[in-house]
């Protein structure tokens, strides 16, 4: 059963519970968390329904009721355990279009009842579609231990200041940034802590700030940019500080490169727009990308700058810097894992080693305009020594050239590769070469865009998981022995 998350409101109607017995009282004793009563259709009562009669959170009403006991419910639990009992009540709460649970009977429900975390006026819905119910239950468990306990008092504290705060501050991103202010700031820590006279003061403060700026620059105040690596693909390897980004974006421009999982996290209102680029073919030019970020910047939105990887690891990110900075734009940097790093954590294997590689450098598989790497700027021969590890980012296209180049240079012909596409994605593929096979043979990979290749004693050692393993042709051999 595919089910989407709701909220619904007991204010003007009481859901109703089916059924007098023990699972008709643990659903009443649910429900009453929200609802102020519960009608509850059964002839007879358990001790813990009868004790809600008694105290008017609960009114009985006949059993097995019928279309007018259920039309215009906000919710209809049918707990009877009697099968052909559940059966009709759900048959006719479908009807009507009444919202219908049936305990552990999935193929009667229209909803399904989550396990919830109850902090006041914060409420936390965790459901699995009725697959695993105990998983819900620990996920539950694990939330419960994690938000702080005076988490709704803090909720039910900023509710007494919207009217407030939207009367000093126009709907969009600035009444937004006050908030985010507010919660990420002393007030909320006060309030946490049980300080509310303090809390409240402290917001007070907030937005007479808030109400001063808009007064005294008659426009909307700047807004900023943050350039935020989003690392292979992987969501999971993003850092905390960059899903906070995401979460307070109005506007996220990101590459193509970005795994979708990266942007699920966004802000469900924030705007979502590609401007990625691959090899050769620039969808959006690199000059307009930067008026992009400065102009929604200067209209007071926060920009976030999803790059994959790292934002200054072959991401452009200093000539995006150098654009904001001109136009005197605040600007936030978050790091991201690269993809080299991704590779070579998921194949477990260390980019530097004590006693095989004491340096790592990062090179670029391809020139402005797509050629292959001349490496004029470094010195290949010095690096031929065995003591480092080379990793090439684009390079799968490029891959022969630059093994040609660096045997050329002096590495040896055995030195072994490893490229690793899609690092870190359900996707990935590792292939295992040496420089000499790579060299005469420049298919021989067969891998896409996105890849690195690992040159180095480390592409020796031992891999975890599959990698799929070319070998040397004896011709191979013999062309640079």
């Amino acid at each position: 059963m595919r089910t989407f998350p709701i909220f619904v409101s007991f204010d003007d109607t009481p859901p109703l519970v089916v059924g007098g017995g023990q699972l008709a009282a643990m659903k009443a004793r649910l429900l009453l968390k929200r609802a102020d009563h519960v009608d509850v259709a059964a002839d007879l009562l358990d001790a813990e329904l009868s004790a809600f009669v008694d105290a008017g959170r609960a009114v009985q009403l006949a059993p097995m009721p019928g279309i007018d006991q259920i039309r215009g419910r906000p919710l209809v639990i049918s707990a009877s355990e009697d099968e052909e009992e559940d059966a009709r009540i759900a048959k006719i709460a479908r009807s009507l279009g009444v919202p219908v649970n049936v305990p552990d009977r999935p193929p009667l429900c229209t909803a399904a009842l989550p396990a919830i975390v109850d902090r006041g006026e914060v409420t936390i819905a965790i459901g699995t579609s009725a697959a695993a119910p105990v998983l819900a239950q620990r996920l539950r468990a694990w939330l419960e231990h994690e938000l702080h306990p005076r988490l709704g008092d803090l909720a039910k504290l900023a509710g007494s200041f919207r009217d407030r705060v939207a009367g000093a501050l126009p709907e969009g991103p600035r009444r937004r940034r006050l908030w985010e202010t507010i919660f990420d700031g002393p007030a909320a820590a006060a309030m946490l802590q049980g300080e509310e006279a303090e809390a409240r003061s402290l917001i007070d403060l907030e937005i007479e700030r808030a109400a001063e700026t808009r007064e005294n620059d008659g426009h909307a105040p700047q807004g900023r940019v943050v350039l935020v690596g989003a690392g292979p693909g992987d969501p999971e390897l993003l850092t905390m500080k960059a899903i906070r980004a995401l979460k307070a974006a109005d506007v996220v421009f990101h590459d193509k490169l970005v795994g979708e999982g990266v942007l699920e996290l966004a802000r469900r209102e924030a705007e979502l727009i590609s401007v990625g680029k691959t090899k050769g073919a620039h969808s959006v030019p690199q000059s307009e990308i930067n008026a992009l970020l400065v102009a929604r910047a200067k209209a007071g939105q926060t920009v976030v700058r999803l790059k994959g990887g790292d934002p200054f690891i072959f991401g452009r990110g200093g000539e995006e810097l150098d654009a904001l900075r001109v136009e005197n734009i605040a600007i936030e940097v978050i790091p991201g894992v690269t993809a080299g790093a991704a590779a070579a954590a998921s194949l477990q294997i260390p980019l530097t080693h004590r006693e095989v590689s004491h340096t790592v450098t990062f090179v670029s598989g391809h020139e402005a305009g797509g050629a292959a790497p001349s490496f004029e700027h470094l010195d290949l021969r010095a690096l031929a020594s065995g003591n480092n590890t080379l990793v090439v980012y684009m390079g799968v296209t490029t891959g022969a050239v630059i093994a040609r180049r660096l045997l050329d240079a002096g590495f040896r012909t055995a030195l072994p590769v490893i490229a690793v596409e899609n690092a870190s994605r359900p996707k990935e593929r590792r292939i295992a070469t040496t420089i000499s096979t790579l060299a005469v043979d420049p298919d021989s990979l067969g891998l896409s865009s996105p890849a690195v290749l690992i040159f180095g004693e480390v592409a020796g050692l031992p891999a975890a998981g599959t990698v799929e393993r070319i070998l040397a042709h004896e011709e191979v051999v013999r062309a640079y022995a």
